[in-house]
């Protein structure tokens, strides 16, 4: 079976057709592994999680050492809040090849703890092992920098770190200088300089009040997600969708201005406002799964880049922008091995990440006071009561304190890194983790005024 349309639907997120690919496959190909393994996926990514397990198991039924089956079925696990069934299928995986180092960074995200002592020497054999820019060195060495947290070597942690994410950044090259540009070049340029055109009124509202949740990682923006969707049965959270991205950029290839030669000569985008419409309807419409939710959450951080774009959409669409401490944030998102992000990586692509940032929230909350709102995470954590009743009135949502026991829900679904820390309810904010780091910026000061503050 030729996987390559599959594949290519999965990356445009549109599941539904994957879906209706694979279940049309399934009646003619004699080899059923691949289609019981990426449907798999897709009902993963569609949330119909039952489903999901099923065709896993399927798929493991006819081979039955295959690795990446039993990594995926950790992770769905692990989505679920059925940590020892993930734990188990990880370390299925490493009885299975104990050179697999995804393995043992699934561990560690599951819970640091079960990154145990024993596995430093088969680590570290890996990343003596591992090809040159590979992601799984960058992995092996991220993970080498966690022991050495582990007993307070802070000078060997930060040198692994780097190394760890220059290995990440080189792993995909290509991908990231394209990220890198379409961020810091078209994004940046022209978020504010679109001109829509086709305002068809025949494309019908399908969602009256979305909410948007936006700014950078580490903020405590699932915590804002889930609490939000934890008592108001009208909305569907669809996590990080990119579905905004993804259909700006169709329009964009299609007028030829992601050429770099072209591009720079253009003042503006022009977008069809009805095509992207009946592009964002289709997209969100696939999760279906719940006939009694009519609204949605959105909780791609990046689209702050979108706001001028997501209010033409939604005129009535709600922001909360979700931000913490820029200090701890800087070491936060440093800490982590955001490997999709091709800004992640070095400090100073950090802070000229969050530089620019910092300026479109700027315009767009002077902009549209009555659209967006701003949430710390300290706030969020000294004061819930006060902070939540504040999102819940921006929102027109009905507040009551039950959506404090969002962490005992069966249906809950958390895909991000905040997975299991948010299972145990609303945590204390720990002032003084990050402190000790500070020194990594002190040199830039000088051209980020901001981080005076």
């Amino acid at each position: 079976m030729n996987l390559d349309p599959i594949k290519k639907l999965m990356y445009e997120q549109d599941f539904k057709e994957a879906e209706k690919l694979l279940q049309k496959s399934l009646k003619t190909e004699k080899d059923k592994f691949m289609i019981f393994y990426f449907l798999g996926l897709v009902y993963f990514e569609l949330r119909v999680l039952d489903k999901s397990i099923k065709f896993f198991k399927k798929s493991l039924k006819l081979r039955p050492n295959n690795i990446s089956t039993y990594l995926k079925l950790a992770s769905l696990y692990q989505t679920m809040g059925d940590i020892e069934t993930s734990k188990n299928n990880f370390l299925k995986s490493i009885e299975l090849d104990s050179n697999q180092i995804r393995s043992y960074y699934g561990l560690y995200q599951l819970k640091p703890k079960f990154l145990k002592d024993e596995y430093y020497d088969k680590i570290k054999n890996i990343s003596l092992s591992t090809k040159e820019n590979s992601i799984e060195l960058a992995i092996s060495k991220f993970l080498l920098s966690k022991f050495e947290l582990s007993k307070n070597n802070l000078k060997q942690e930060l040198i692994l770190l780097e190394d760890s994410h220059k290995t990440i950044f080189n792993s995909n090259l290509q991908y990231n200088k394209e990220s890198d540009f379409y961020y810091k070049k078209i994004m940046q340029k022209f978020h504010n300089k679109i001109e829509f055109l086709n305002p068809d009124k025949s494309v019908k509202q399908k969602y009256k009040k979305p909410i948007f949740i936006i700014g950078l990682p580490r903020t405590g923006s699932t915590l804002i997600e889930t609490i939000i969707s934890s008592d108001n049965n009208n909305y569907l959270s669809f996590g990080e969708s990119s579905f905004f991205h993804t259909g700006i950029l169709e329009q964009i290839k299609k007028k030829n201005l992601f050429n770099n030669d072209n591009y720079y000569n253009v003042n503006n985008i022009e977008l069809d406002l009805a095509d992207l419409k009946n592009y964002l309807y289709k997209r969100y419409s696939q999760f279906n799964y719940s006939e009694s939710k009519k609204e949605i959450i959105d909780k791609s951080l990046d689209n702050f880049f979108n706001i001028e774009t997501i209010l033409k959409v939604f005129p009535d669409a709600k922001i909360i922008n979700s931000t913490r401490n820029i200090h701890d944030n800087i070491i936060a998102i440093y800490e982590k091995l955001l490997a999709k992000l091709s800004w992640a990586h070095t400090i100073k692509d950090i802070l000229d990440y969050i530089d620019i940032y910092l300026r479109i929230m700027d315009y767009y909350q002077k902009k549209y006071p009555k659209n967006i709102i701003k949430i710390s995470l300290e706030s969020l954590n000294n004061d819930k009561y006060i902070e939540t009743k504040k999102i819940f009135e921006f929102c027109d949502l009905n507040w009551n304190e039950e959506i404090f026991e969002f962490h005992k829900r069966d249906d809950l679904y958390i895909k991000t890194s905040s997975n299991v820390q948010l299972r145990t309810g609303i945590q204390s904010y720990d002032y003084d983790k990050y402190k000790r780091y500070y020194s990594l910026f002190e040199d830039y000061k000088k051209n980020y005024k901001w981080l005076n503050n």
